[in-house]
């Protein structure tokens, strides 16, 4: 990967791509929904589907882009879950409630001619099935830590993200509601805030001189 440098010099102006966190800023992020699913399809309890698929580290395994969708399913179905990919994919995306006004925020900044992606910690499964959580006119580009080996805060995930969009940090505004995450982003010239209501997330916005159409 070839580093991006920061440029600090020149960070003025508003932002030309605006990153946005999946799970906490565009949607609701709510995993019960998604354990309750998967435990009432194979017939298991939600604490087994916790145990047996987050404690266990698999799903942090997926998110690194270690699993390819096909072997996650391959997985289910060893633990009993009787549906195909398109099933696997709704249940994983029950976790994700999108939220109407962030990503109508979305939407009004791409009309003038900002740059949207989002920037996820998750894996392959949602990133398949990520269209029927986020409508296609809000986000020029879905970005998660499967495709780039590291997830957030870790400056690696932020600067192959960046590479991957053709980005500079200093051209960028992220918007995470892990105040962890924004220290990360920000150490490497990275403006961004922490936000999670749409209320917080468009003043955010507009304190880099965005949403000045609205």
């Amino acid at each position: 990967m070839t580093p991006i440098l920061c440029d600090m010099a020149n960070d003025s102006g508003p932002p030309e791509l605006v990153l946005f966190d999946l799970g906490g800023v565009l949607c609701r992020f709510e995993p019960e929904l998604r354990a309750a699913e998967l435990a009432a399809a194979i017939g298991v309890t939600e604490e087994e589907i916790h145990a047996l698929v987050f404690a266990s580290g698999f799903d942090h395994e997926c998110d690194l882009g270690l699993h390819s969708e096909t072997a996650i399913l391959e997985r289910f179905r060893r633990l009993g879950f009787p549906g195909d990919r398109d099933d696997l994919r709704r249940a994983w995306a029950k976790a994700f409630i999108p939220d109407r006004a962030v990503i109508d925020l979305a939407i009004a900044l791409r009309s003038e001619g900002v740059a949207v992606a989002t920037l996820s910690d998750n894996g392959p499964v949602l990133l398949a099935a990520i269209e029927s959580v986020v409508t296609p006119v809000a986000i020029d580009e879905h970005v998660f830590s499967c495709m780039l080996g590291a997830t957030k805060p870790d400056p690696a995930a932020f600067l192959a993200a960046l590479e991957f969009l053709d980005a500079r940090p200093q051209q960028t505004f992220f918007v995470d509601d892990n105040p962890v995450n924004v220290l990360s982003a920000r150490r490497l010239g990275i403006r961004a805030e922490q936000a999670n209501k749409a209320a917080d997330v468009e003043s955010a916005l507009r304190s880099v001189d965005l949403l000045r159409a609205h």
